[in-house]
């Protein structure tokens, strides 16, 4: 999610270690190629309803899970990040933050005022997200 490459989040330590792991590595891929011509455009998105949880989270590639997910979150809908990312494509943006309200304010505290977030916003919703996640609901 969006906040992972900025802020981390409860019960996503890898995830969000692994985005922080792609931001750096694009940031200067970025920079290798500025003088090519090739630009480098990172999407970070927010909350997107899609059906990706009915075909992942197995062991096994050739097993899907194939169970709904308590999905009664907040989400943008996939046709229209679709539509807004290849707008920041086409503006050949460095980098595209996409999501809805309020975890786009959220990106921004986090990334513009870190000891904000990581002080406040975290705290405050850390132990509700993790309870949520031990009861299988949405966490957004």
């Amino acid at each position: 999610g969006i906040n992972a490459e900025y802020g981390g989040s409860p019960v996503s330590t890898a995830y969000s270690a692994s985005k922080h792991a792609l931001m750096g590595f694009f940031n200067s891929l970025r920079l290798e190629l500025y003088s090519t011509g090739v630009d480098v455009c990172t999407v970070c998105p927010g909350p997107v309803r899609s059906n990706i949880s009915l075909h992942s989270f197995t062991e096994s590639v050739e097993r899907e899970y194939a169970h709904e997910v308590k999905d009664k979150g907040r989400k943008m809908e996939s046709d229209r990040f679709a539509r807004l990312m290849a707008v920041a494509l086409a503006a050949r943006l460095p980098e595209s933050w996409i999501s809805i309200q309020p975890y786009l304010l959220f990106t921004y505290i986090a990334q513009y005022l870190p000891s904000i977030f990581n002080s406040a916003l975290v705290s405050w919703a850390g132990q509700g997200r993790i309870e949520k996640f031990k009861r299988n609901e949405c966490l957004y």
